[in-house]
């Protein structure tokens, strides 16, 4: 048995189902703890009884020890809008460490099992920052990057590049149901650059692109798709400016990568310690790749039902 730890969304629970619909095809099956319904009777327990210590989950009112599962899936959990929008809001933070340490015990303890990924990896995948230097020293190309809180540095950064820049959050956006997408910094937002000392933002040169692309990894399975983003005024900075129910409403092909791409892309997951992840980058004038980011934890079902990559079946081959 296989141990997914995620949410209830629909979304995830089609996700979960493709993976499970594989597994049992090899035998195997997965049960998957939501986070998210910490408030209708889905639990983490730890106790020490008679100087034995076990740590089991509670799903639709049955216990598992998790020392029983060969694999954690871990899909990034979260809690319910219940708790993340919990008034008086200055309780909000003490909710919000009490049930990230109950799953940070849960990383440690079972570091040795097979997860993907391990949250501690993943923690530390996810800075940007350190995203961006790692891509350096495995020679991927990186646009002219300045992260920082200091508005006369911005305003320099900005004269350098003829004002052709943009900027992006350096962390997951805390804002419930709100998505802070790449924006353009044009002279209204440069008025109000003072601001950014409140929060350090990512600025990076606006490079011309001829395609956007996701590539996802699974294991040593690569599943790159080319996002056709420019063909809309709309998507041409963010692809994911025009969303859908589960879905982006932009057009998508799967590619080959040319093997030198494919080589690169196998260093940095190699040196970022990661067997999962959905990369992004962009293709420039005379087919240029350059390196922007990857999501530990990205989202893949939307590409597996636009391109029918076999994404659901690397999955389930990997946590077997």
């Amino acid at each position: 048995m296989i141990l997914a730890i995620g949410n209830s969304s629909v979304y995830e629970m089609d996700a979960f189902k493709v993976v499970v619909t594989e597994l049992k095809k090899r035998g195997h099956d997965a049960i998957l703890f939501k986070q998210d319904k910490c408030l209708e009777g889905e639990y983490l327990i730890f106790e020490v009884v008679n100087g034995k210590s076990t740590y089991s989950v509670v799903i639709d009112e049955k216990v598992y020890n998790i020392d029983n599962f060969s694999a954690i899936w871990y899909m990034k959990p979260h809690l319910p809008f219940e708790l993340l929008e919990f008034k008086p809001v200055e309780y909000r933070q003490f909710i919000h460490c009490q049930f990230r340490v109950m799953r940070i015990a849960l990383w440690s303890i079972f570091r040795k099992k097979k997860w993907i990924d391990d949250p501690w990896t993943i923690e530390i995948a996810e800075d940007k920052l350190y995203q961006l230097n790692l891509a350096t020293q495995i020679g991927l190309d990186v646009p002219n990057t300045l992260v920082t809180s200091d508005p006369d540095r911005v305003r320099t950064f900005y004269k350098e590049h003829n004002g052709n820049i943009i900027v992006k959050l350096l962390g997951v956006s805390p804002i419930v149901n709100q998505v802070l997408y790449t924006n353009k910094v044009t002279s209204e937002y440069l008025a109000q650059i003072e601001s950014v000392k409140m929060s350090p933002s990512i600025f990076q040169v606006d490079i011309p692109k001829e395609y956007d692309l996701r590539i996802t990894v699974v294991g040593d399975k690569i599943f790159p798709v080319k996002i056709h983003s420019q063909e809309d005024e709309e998507t041409s900075l963010d692809w994911r400016r025009k969303p859908k129910l589960n879905d982006f409403d932009v057009k998508m092909e799967q590619i080959v990568l040319s093997a030198e791409v494919e080589l690169s892309i196998r260093r940095y997951m190699k040196a970022i310690g990661l067997r999962y992840g959905c990369i992004d980058m962009i293709v420039a004038k005379k087919g240029k790749h350059i390196f922007l980011e990857i999501n530990p934890s990205g989202q893949w079902y939307f590409v597996q039902l636009r391109t029918e990559a076999k994404i659901a079946k690397a999955i389930a081959d990997l946590l077997m």
